[in-house]
Parts: structure tokens; sequence; C-alpha cells
């Protein structure tokens, strides 16, 4: 299969939009109530909310292209810090998201590696991101990646308040 890899435009954000939306209720709908699902999503994946993400220069998206489908996407945030990390320049993983049917396609790991390319590219320091103490899948494949365990944080989904395993990754 050939894959391509690019920085998004905004021409891409309904294609983001689904397969953020998709990818989200594939991995967490089973774990949480119907109600918080749809907070989270009405509030994180409408497209207003990923064009508003895409137009800001504090974020940087990049996709996987298969033919001319987007079958995977990372969203960074810039100097976005968190606890253990304060005056580091750093730069955050906040949404890594592969379609399901390419799972075992190796994408995760070439996504992970051209976002901590592009990363020490544009000389930041230390790569983190936040994921939730219930899904030990992204757990081992970021470990696998070479991150390790920082804190904790609070995650909001909906309604409900989660804890989020903070993981960095020096440059």
């Amino acid at each position: 299969m050939n894959f391509s890899f690019r920085l998004a435009t905004i021409d891409d954000t309904e294609a983001i939009r689904v397969l953020a939306e998709n990818t989200f209720r594939d991995t967490y709908a089973a774990l949480n109530t119907p109600e918080n699902m749809e907070i989270h999503v009405a509030k994180n994946f409408s497209s207003e909310a990923i064009l508003a993400d895409l137009q800001s220069l504090k974020n940087q998206y990049f996709v996987i292209e298969f033919e001319t489908q987007i079958v995977a996407f990372a969203k960074l945030v810039k100097e976005h810090s968190t606890k253990g990390l304060e005056g580091k320049r750093v730069v955050e993983i906040e949404r890594f998201y592969i379609d399901k049917n390419l799972h075992g396609q190796q994408l995760g790991r070439k996504l992970m590696d051209f976002c901590t390319n592009w990363a020490k590219e544009n000389s930041f320091e230390t790569i983190w991101l936040g994921v939730w103490e219930n899904n030990p899948n992204a757990i081992q494949f970021y470990k696998k990646m070479g991150f390790e365990f920082l804190d904790k944080h609070v995650f909001v989904l909906g309604t409900d308040m989660q804890t989020d395993f903070t993981m960095k990754r020096d440059l």
C-alpha cells in the first residue's frame, strides 16, 4: 500500500472530522455513557471546531492519505506544557488517530516517526501526550515508541472526570 504524508489544510476539515469522530467512538463508546460521548463529540469534533484548530497557528496537523482518502492524522499543539515539563520547549500530541481498518499496517509507527522528526526539526526538546488510563493498547504503543510515564492529569469527557497518564519522550 502506498501512503503519503503531508501537512493538513483547511480543505481537510470534513475528512479529519469524520475520521476523528469515528475513531473516538470506536475506541471509547463502549466504556462511556452515550450522553458523555455526545457532549464530547459535539464540542471537539464539529466542523467548526476542527476548522478553528486547523486555522490556529499553535496547532500543527499531519495527515496520512491512501489514494485520496485521509486514513490517519495527528494533531500537535506547540508550546503546550504540562506538569513536570515546565521551562522546556515542548510540543503535545493531542490527537493521534488511525482508521481502525488499517491497524497492523505500521501506520502508527510511521506517523509517530513523522511527528517526532518534525518536532526535532523545529527545535522542540520534548514531545508529550495524555493517554486514558483505561486504554492499555495505546499505552503499550506509546511505550514501544519510546515514551515514558511522567504524571497524571484530568481529562473531562462530557461531564465525567477521567484520569489520563501523561507520557513524554525527550528528543
